[in-house]
């Protein structure tokens, strides 16, 4: 049976239903899957009891994986798994606890960002009967399109620095002590193209954050901050945006190049949320 792919009534997202994802997929179906996730950027399936060797096989459908170095966040058998977690044990989180608090696309400080990340949840917070934790996510490639003409032509041609830098100042500025080390002395920040061309399907996608984006080269310092400040307050209106309400066992697979997500940290400590993140490396 050919999957069924059901678009979100939103500009960005689609539930992909009728793929077993516990099992080896054909390549007809894979296409399907592919084609789907190039087209609404993010798409999703539910109640997929995965194993994390069934999340690595089906995310190397989208390229290489990528194993991650950031603080002591790998999994312990698997480092091609991130952990994202606010559950400790023995006094220490099993997993990073802060990740999504800023608007943000993954890898943007790294020389080859990610492409594409896939995200399963393994527990979600319920309070009082109700499931908390979503996630927001916005088509940067719809926001450019929305851009007005002069505003295209302005961005020609610029360049912009990804730091990590810049989101460890912002974490600490919010009270959150973390260890980046490892990543800050690997890879501190890269330069990209402030509109940056797909690499699949050649669609302009605006490049900056307020996670990870701390200077436009090439004009003045007040400028930079002025116009920073403009896109990633552009990129995440309303209009562009589809917010994803998490069901456990979810998988939620989005495009590193064309989105930004944030997660809402709407639930209290003691409510659990466990996920697994696998991340393939962007092709240059």
């Amino acid at each position: 049976m050919p999957i069924q792919v059901k678009p979100a009534a939103a500009v960005l997202g689609a539930e992909i239903q009728g793929a077993d994802l516990t099992r080896p997929l054909d390549a007809a179906t894979i296409g399907q899957i592919r084609a789907a996730f190039y087209q609404y950027e993010v798409i999703y399936f539910r109640g997929q009891m995965l194993t994390d060797e069934d999340h690595i096989r089906f995310s190397a459908h989208f390229g290489e994986l990528r194993k991650l170095k950031i603080g002591t966040q790998p999994h312990e058998t698997h480092p091609e798994i991130f952990v994202i977690s606010n559950i400790k044990k023995d006094g220490k989180h099993i997993g990073s606890y802060d990740a999504g608090i800023f608007w943000h696309t993954d890898g943007a400080y790294l020389p080859n960002p990610h492409a594409v990340s896939a995200l399963r949840a393994l527990q979600v917070p319920v309070v009082d009967g109700r499931t908390l934790g979503d996630t927001n996510f916005a088509s940067v490639s719809a926001a450019y399109e929305a851009l007005p003409q002069a505003m295209k032509k302005r961005l020609v041609g610029l360049k912009a620095v990804q730091s990590i830098l810049h989101r460890l100042s912002q974490t600490v500025e919010s009270g959150i002590k973390k260890d980046y080390s490892a990543a800050v002395k690997a890879d501190p920040e890269a330069i990209h193209p402030v509109v940056r061309v797909h690499p699949v399907n050649q669609r302009k996608c605006l490049y900056v954050t307020e996670g990870y984006t701390s200077r436009i080269l090439g004009i003045p310092e007040d400028e930079s901050r002025d116009l920073i400040r403009e896109l990633t307050a552009h990129c995440v209106k309303p209009e562009f945006t589809y917010l994803h309400h998490w069901q456990q066992h979810d998988l939620v697979v989005w495009d590193d190049c064309s989105t930004q997500h944030k997660a809402t940290f709407d639930y209290p400590a003691h409510a659990p949320r466990l996920m697994h993140r696998t991340t393939v490396v962007s092709k240059q």
